[in-house]
């Protein structure tokens, strides 16, 4: 188990939400209740977040930072980078597939979507806020975040981590419509 002051100094950044999007679709895709996919696909972003993803050291430049002043880092571009990067990636995939498969408006895809990046939503606005209330999920995120890398002792690259997790959403494309 991880002392209090592991997590709470826990270093990295999440796996793309576009990731959990897509898995999350795949998963309202092939389930009929609302619940279950939600239930499902928030356990699911768990499951996906144990696995390396080359954002370790990308996160220890985040995170390391006072919020205060992390404005004034240079860091802050590379995170800032990241994280928009993937936010308009999401908001044009969700828009393309929103305007172009009416499947995908099925509320059972809708809540299974919202359970497949709140995980990550709440790790944010704990971060944002120090919420007192999102403290323990915060921790328990972290965690399991790290779980399989600290057994590793080792994370991929950066370019590694992201060709891993294009490959990983480019699958789940794939799964939604030809499974």
């Amino acid at each position: 188990m991880y002392a209090i002051s592991r997590v709470d100094n826990c270093k990295h950044l999440n796996m793309f939400i576009t990731v959990h999007a897509a898995t999350a679709m795949v998963v309202g895709s092939k389930i009929q209740s609302a619940p279950l996919a939600f239930l499902i696909s928030f356990l699911l972003h768990f499951v996906f977040d144990i696995i390396p993803h080359g954002d370790k050291e990308l996160g220890k430049k985040f995170f390391g930072l006072d919020l205060r002043k992390f404005r004034e880092h240079d860091d802050f571009r590379a995170i800032a980078l990241y994280g928009t990067l993937d936010a308009c990636f999401l908001a044009v995939f969700l828009a393309f597939m929103f305007k172009n498969f009416a499947f995908v408006r099925d509320d059972t895809i809708i809540w299974a979507i919202i359970g497949g990046i709140l995980p990550d939503i709440l790790v944010a606005f704990y971060k944002l806020t120090n919420s007192k209330y999102l403290r323990w999920f915060y921790n328990l995120h972290n965690r399991n975040h790290l779980w399989l890398l600290d057994k590793m002792k080792k994370d991929l690259s950066v370019k590694l981590g992201i060709i891993w997790q294009a490959t990983v959403w480019l699958l789940m494309v794939f799964l939604l419509f030809y499974l």
